[in-house]
Order: structure tokens, then C-alpha cells, then sequence
């Protein structure tokens, strides 16, 4: 039996779904935005695939969007983003990262 590598390096059977295509609706808050940029997801819903915490090379910009912003967010692993809001038209994304793809802080 073949298998295929997800970005993570981890093995998955042909077939099997891949959790990191699928949007999760979380629920945010500027709070849950540390200093260092980690961002804490409070998940609706199953969890199975989903870090505990992303993060941000801009925690201050999150915050300040987050502010400003009313209802769920939605992770988007595949294209590694942030959603808030929920029309199309609407919609602001931010890019971040989970831990594993963190880049070491700059000197």
C-alpha cells in the first residue's frame, strides 16, 4: 500500500480525509493574543487535527482586528490563515503559523 506525506511529515492512507483541508470555525477574542504572538484557539466543535495555538509575527495588528470584530473566526490550515468575518466581501484574513512552523525569533 502506498502512502502520501501531509505537510507535517506524518503518514496518511490514500483515501483517508485530510483534516487540514477543512476550515475550523474557533471563537476569538484580543485576549487570547500573547506578546510573543501565540495565539490560543478556542475550537467549536471536533478538534481532531487542530493545534492548541497558531501564531502571528504581528500580535498588535490581531488585536486590534480582533477589537473590532463580533461572532467566530475560522481556521484555515491548508492556506495556514485566520478568517474574521464570514461573507466573501467582508471577510479579513491573517496569515499565521502553527508552532511546529514558527521561525525562530530574529536577533
Amino acid at each position: 500500500m502506498t502512502h502520501s506525506h501531509d505537510t507535517q511529515g506524518t503518514h496518511r492512507a490514500p483515501g483517508t480525509d485530510d483534516v487540514r483541508d477543512t476550515p475550523v470555525d474557533v471563537l476569538l477574542s484580543s485576549y487570547d493574543v500573547a506578546d510573543d504572538g501565540r495565539i490560543a484557539l478556542h475550537v467549536l466543535g471536533p478538534t481532531r487535527g487542530v493545534p492548541a495555538a497558531v501564531w502571528t509575527h504581528d500580535p498588535e495588528r490581531l488585536r486590534r482586528l480582533l477589537r473590532d470584530h463580533t461572532g467566530p473566526a475560522q481556521w484555515q490550515p491548508r492556506r495556514n490563515l485566520l478568517r474574521l468575518g464570514c461573507d466573501t466581501a467582508g471577510a479579513t484574513l491573517v496569515g499565521v503559523a502553527t508552532e511546529a512552523g514558527r521561525a525562530a525569533p530574529r536577533r
